[in-house]
């Protein structure tokens, strides 16, 4: 999934695969459209697997109630300071109050996994509302679904002569890209970035549209009618008999450093 693969990159890139002392380590974690905390999670598991430290604090922040809930819930089982904020982390006048909440000492890493596509304006997000709540030697860590992604999807709508509703995603050079990097440059340093493919192994169109809405990237609500959507599950069939039978989706990511 995207959250481990991100998870381990940014584990990798921030260690170097070397041991480091709690002190070394980001002590806060903040984890932004934190969904059930799968990124949280992952971030976690890469630390316990490397024998590192877990973060003193965790704070988790999503617009749904439930999934703060969830989250918290979860990830209470094995992390005993855990906390759950409800808020639009996109705003900036909801996030600010945040601040309050982080602690003072110690460095912060500020996680987001598939939340981010949500917003029309990502680079507004990451300058205005989120690199405010960084330090100098804070670190930030993003992954989105990007505009590569549901080529399989697509195919089937023009098949079944449906408009296409689907969330439009980023282009990964809008987000990593020279003129991304230029505008973040006086914020933060550049670590690294990149793209990679997920696939899952599906069994029909429901299988594929059931993990699809999983994702992230899906209409709040269908905007097709029950006709049009058997129409859609009829084609989508079609284009997984040709190849291989897989929700096919790509991420692109990036981890940054607060100057």
């Amino acid at each position: 999934m995207a959250a481990m693969r991100m998870a381990t990159e940014v584990h990798r890139r921030i260690t170097g695969d070397r041991p480091m002392k709690a002190e070394e380590l980001p002590s806060c974690l903040l984890d932004l459209g934190c969904g059930t905390g799968l990124a949280t999670r992952s971030w976690l598991d890469q630390l316990q697997a490397s024998g590192q430290p877990d973060p003193d604090q965790l704070l988790l922040v999503d617009q749904a109630a439930a999934m703060v809930e969830r989250a918290s819930a979860l990830l209470a089982e094995r992390h005993g300071a855990v906390k759950g904020v409800v808020l639009d982390a996109f705003r900036r006048d909801a996030t600010d109050g945040l601040a309050a909440q982080l602690p003072c000492q110690g460095s912060r890493l500020l996680l987001s996994s598939y939340a981010l596509q949500w917003s029309p304006t990502p680079l507004r997000v990451l300058q205005q509302v989120w690199a405010p709540l960084l330090r100098a030697g804070d670190w930030l860590a993003v992954a989105v679904p990007d505009a590569t992604s549901f080529q399989i999807l697509r195919q089937a709508l023009v098949a079944a002569e449906l408009p296409s509703h689907l969330l439009e995603l980023p282009d990964p050079q809008a987000l990593i890209g020279p003129p991304a990097q230029r505008a973040l440059a006086s914020q933060f340093e550049w670590v690294a970035s990149g793209s990679f493919a997920n696939a899952v192994p599906v069994s029909s169109a429901l299988a594929y549209l059931r993990h699809f809405a999983l994702i992230g990237a899906r209409p709040r609500r269908s905007p097709y009618s029950r006709s049009q959507l058997v129409r859609l599950r009829r084609c989508l069939d079609q284009q997984l008999s040709f190849g291989v039978a897989e929700l096919d989706y790509h991420s692109t990511w990036m981890l940054l450093r607060r100057l």
